[in-house]
């Protein structure tokens, strides 16, 4: 129960070799996403690892070729990661240490907003526009919220609502029955 985004696609004319000397889109998009980052003062780490670099962490990743970056924007809202495979294709980020080549699943990345605010799945929905306007033209954008879909704040603050008063109302009733259980002296009662 929450409200999430989840995304998919390959970046435009891929170059992922990291020892190689050509910087490709991926290089370009990890840039300009750490310089927003740094403005925004949000966290954020870096990954690049080739096939053959066991040093670098995730070291479960040897063999793997992976580049990319993962942010948090807001306490409240899970990671959001941009990793690419070897083909260019983004990889979740909770996966990775589970990478399967063909496992098409790992190909969606979801980022859960529900816990932050309209207005930061707002600013995360404007900045997957803007990536897939100039890195990744088939992202593909599956949103909860609707807000991808119609750009309404209004029908996004009242899906925030909606979820969060159920929540609290389903918070309230595992408070009461706690109370309830801990008031009997044996499970038999």
């Amino acid at each position: 129960m929450g409200i999430t985004i989840h995304y998919k696609g390959r970046i435009n004319d891929p170059v992922l070799p990291v020892r190689n000397t050509q910087t490709g889109n991926i290089d370009r998009l990890i840039d300009e996403i750490s310089d927003i980052c740094s403005d925004m003062k949000w966290k954020y780490t870096v990954i690049k690892k080739d096939e053959n670099d066991i040093d670098h962490p995730p070291r479960l990743l040897v063999g793997q070729a992976v580049k990319g970056i993962v942010f948090s924007i807001h306490e409240g809202c899970e990671p959001v990661g941009f990793i690419f495979d070897k083909k260019g294709y983004l990889r979740s980020p909770i996966s990775i240490p589970f990478y399967e080549e063909n496992d098409k699943h790992q190909l969606v990345v979801s980022v859960k907003t529900q816990f932050s605010s309209p207005d930061i799945h707002i600013v995360l929905i404007k900045l997957l526009r803007y990536i897939k306007s100039k890195y990744i033209e088939n992202l593909e954008v599956i949103d909860e919220g609707e807000y991808w879909e119609t750009s309404n704040k209004e029908r996004l603050k009242y899906l925030f609502d909606f979820l969060n008063e159920k929540l609290n109302m389903i918070g309230d009733i595992l408070k009461e029955n706690k109370t309830n259980f801990s008031e009997s002296d044996s499970p038999e009662q």
